[in-house]
């Protein structure tokens, strides 16, 4: 069996407990959607859409390939996915606590510079819990 893989895309909507995750092409014909409260059930959710498409397409006498998905995160579902202070998180990357909140709560969308301020930061992150940085218990 084939496998495809696919960059799906989730996103927090308007509201407390709104998440979306797709794909911008079809896969074999079908669209796949996922849904959920958070970010982690809309990525759960496309998974569902996948076994469903599968099932569908073997009633057919068709097969549906296996998907393999890259996840991208919007800045709403990154801090849904990952429980990270806003407030904190928005001073150690230099950005303004309140915007990102505003990002973070979908009132407002950021810019591409802002976009990529806070992945340069997520980044930044990143490389310091993995090159070194440690915590341990005071001897």
């Amino acid at each position: 069996m084939k496998k495809v893989k696919v960059t799906a895309y989730v996103e927090r909507g308007k509201g407390k407990r709104n998440f979306s995750c797709f794909v911008k092409e079809n896969i074999d014909g079908c669209g796949l959607l996922g849904y959920g409260s958070s970010a982690r059930e809309a990525m759960s959710d496309i998974q569902v859409a996948v076994e469903e498409f599968k099932k569908m397409k073997a009633e057919e006498g068709k097969t549906f390939p296996d998907v393999e998905f890259e996840f991208v995160l919007d800045i709403g579902s990154f801090f849904d996915y990952y429980p990270a202070d806003v407030t904190a998180f928005a001073k150690y990357i230099g950005m303004n606590a309140s915007v990102l909140r505003q990002y973070v709560a979908g009132i407002r969308y950021p810019k591409k510079e802002q976009v990529e301020k806070f992945q340069a930061g997520v980044r930044k992150f990143a490389n310091e819990l993995v090159t070194g940085l440690q915590v341990s218990a005071i001897p």
